[in-house]
């Protein structure tokens, strides 16, 4: 059986799309669905629960995705282990595809399938960060997490609970050297982008802020993203056709870098700004 823990905090526009995906295909007794509810104060629950089994529905009134993972961790039962964000889409294809880079023998003790960002109808500006962010090193090469990623049994037992960090998918990422991740060469997830700029600044701040923390609290675990400047560099040099992206995406990504610095040196939150405009 394959385990899939779904936090999920204000998401009844979403739940059921996500939910769909995954149990469209699914074989009897193949998967259990743990949603945690986490501070919802919309139907995200009753629309969750409607699908019976193998969806079970956990509420909390604790608005932390951290606290949701940890708790759907303590209701799920077997391994591989997928962590699944409600607002993107996942096949149970892609489920079987990258459940099978990870069973108890294998190098690889974390994974996800690729991932392919839906822009299409976004402003301009929005379309192009994601056609430069969609030709870097870090997202063409092994990229896990960005919504979901799985952990082998190995992987998951290299510590206990998920800390309480801004970034999950990033401090999960880390749990692996380069040669243990993959992503998936055959399968695919979608990440519904923005439709806005303001919603894209604001997932983009709070990822690098994640990044900055992890850095600060967990100097141990190395950073193995491809994401320095130089990277960036080489990749708009050499490929002409972004060059008519670029100011865009390094416009975005200047700002953001900004706004993170600024949350971190205010620590006034837990920056879980989050874009709205995805989920209409």
């Amino acid at each position: 059986m394959i385990s899939i823990v779904v936090p999920a905090c204000n998401e009844g526009r979403v739940i059921e799309r996500c939910l769909e995906g995954l149990l469209r295909d699914a074989a009897p007794n193949e998967i259990e669905i743990v949603v945690v509810c986490n501070g919802c104060t919309d139907e995200t629950a009753e629309r969750a629960r409607r699908f019976g089994s193998p969806v079970k529905v956990v509420e909390t009134p604790i608005g932390s995705k951290i606290h949701a993972l940890n708790l759907g961790d303590k209701e799920v039962t077997s391994f591989p282990r997928f962590y699944v964000d409600a607002d993107i889409e996942l096949t149970m294809a892609a489920v079987r595809d990258v459940a099978a880079l990870l069973d108890d023998h294998s190098p690889t003790v974390v994974a996800a399938p690729r991932a392919v960002v839906e822009y299409r109808g976004r402003p301009w500006m929005v379309r192009s960060f994601y056609r430069v962010w969609t030709r870097m090193p870090y997202f063409r090469k092994d990229m896990t997490g960005s919504g979901v990623f799985a952990f082998s049994r190995r992987g998951r037992e290299r510590f206990g609970e998920f800390p309480d960090v801004i970034t999950d998918d990033e401090f999960a990422r880390r749990m692996a050297a380069p040669s243990e991740r993959r992503a998936s060469a055959h399968t695919t997830f979608t990440i519904h982008a923005p439709r806005t700029v303001e919603g894209l600044v604001k997932i983009l701040s709070r990822s690098r802020a994640g990044r900055y923390e992890l850095h600060e609290r967990f100097p141990a675990l190395q950073d193995v993203a491809e994401t320095g400047a130089w990277s960036t560099f080489l990749t708009l040099v050499t490929t002409p056709s972004l060059w008519i992206h670029a100011p865009a995406y390094l416009a975005i990504t200047l700002l953001t870098v900004r706004r993170a610095r600024q949350k971190m040196r205010q620590k006034t939150n837990r920056f879980w700004d989050r874009d709205e405009s995805s989920r209409q």
